[in-house]
């Protein structure tokens, strides 16, 4: 307490005897975790609900089929050489060894009807090396759209890696 002149006392509060710190407040922490504890109960308790002990029926005779994964086959264009496209481009399915355009089309019409013989559908991606052109590629695009093959996909890379 202070006194002053005209005899009132003047009183410091507490808070402002106190240094101008940064205080925790760990109301909204405690409400967080409350939230996250009843949320975590109940979707608990839901999904052990879901997964009830019970004896399946296997009938001898089932229709039922198992679900198949699209068949995807990946075509890839390079140049013959190392240094460019001058000498012609080759194409691979996968990993295979090169072949010709004509050859590599009865390839990819067997892998399209062995495909849908399991049901499945033939979905292919084509990759390119960058130093072809598009007419380069384009040859194939076209031999896959005669093939009316309904999934194709180009790979292609915007910047050379580490610019």
């Amino acid at each position: 307490m202070r006194e002053t002149g005209g005899g009132r006392m003047r009183y410091r509060s507490r808070l402002s005897r106190r240094s101008a710190g940064i205080d925790f407040n760990a109301t909204p922490m405690i409400d967080v975790i409350f939230m996250l504890t009843v949320f975590f109960s109940l979707v608990g308790r839901f999904s052990s609900e879901e997964h009830l002990p019970m004896k399946l029926p296997s009938p001898e005779e089932s229709q039922a089929q198992e679900a198949l994964e699209e068949e995807r086959v990946v075509l890839n264009c390079r140049p013959v050489n190392a240094e460019g496209p001058a000498l012609g481009v080759e194409f691979s399915v996968g990993p295979n060894a090169p072949e010709p355009l004509g050859s590599l089309v009865g390839h990819l019409q067997a892998l399209k009807s062995e495909a849908a013989q399991s049901g499945r559908q033939l979905r292919v991606l084509v990759r390119a090396d960058r130093r072809l052109r598009f007419s380069d590629v384009r040859p194939a695009m076209q031999a896959l759209a005669a093939l009316d093959i309904p999934m194709l996909n180009v790979a292609a890379q915007s910047r050379e890696e580490g610019s």
